[in-house]
């Protein structure tokens, strides 16, 4: 018995330290970026991410749009459902990367991936006028000047 067990727990433990790491399409918890964002997000900005009128903000063709304008890209981690969720940093990148290019589409395109490193630099950085901030961001979005700078 312990001849034939042997060769059997060698073969699991190789196959469970080359498979090593995560499975494709999940994040570090073990969940897909669209769980996440059903888990962490939804509950304000609603299934489609069309937000709640007058208190949560639509993504729908909305969210790439803080991806052509200056800080807008650290704006979209910086926001309190982003900055204080309990996501890991590249929990929270898989999450945008997935998040964005659904919201905005082929607007998105072009759309540079965040990094860990990155979530982690601006996760950091508190915002302190949350509202304030996204006014003045969305008021450059139609600014002739502005340029993408995702």
């Amino acid at each position: 018995m312990r001849l034939v067990a042997l060769p059997v727990l060698l073969c699991v433990a190789a196959v469970a330290a080359h498979a090593g790491g995560v499975a494709p399409n999940l994040s570090r918890n073990g969940r897909s970026a669209h769980v996440n964002y059903m888990t962490e997000c939804q509950g304000c900005h609603l299934p489609d991410g069309s937000g709640q009128k007058g208190s949560v903000p639509s993504m729908k063709a909305e969210l790439h749009r803080f991806l052509t304008v200056e800080g807008g890209r650290e704006f979209l981690v910086q926001v309190p459902g982003s900055a204080n969720s309990k996501l890991s940093d590249a929990d929270l990148a898989a999450l945008l990367n997935w998040l964005i290019p659904k919201m905005g589409g082929t607007a998105a395109d072009g759309f540079q991936p965040y990094t860990p490193e990155e979530i982690a630099t601006y996760r950091s950085q508190r915002l302190v006028d949350v509202t304030g901030t996204r006014a003045a961001l969305v008021a450059k979005f139609d600014q002739p000047e502005t340029s993408s700078v995702n």
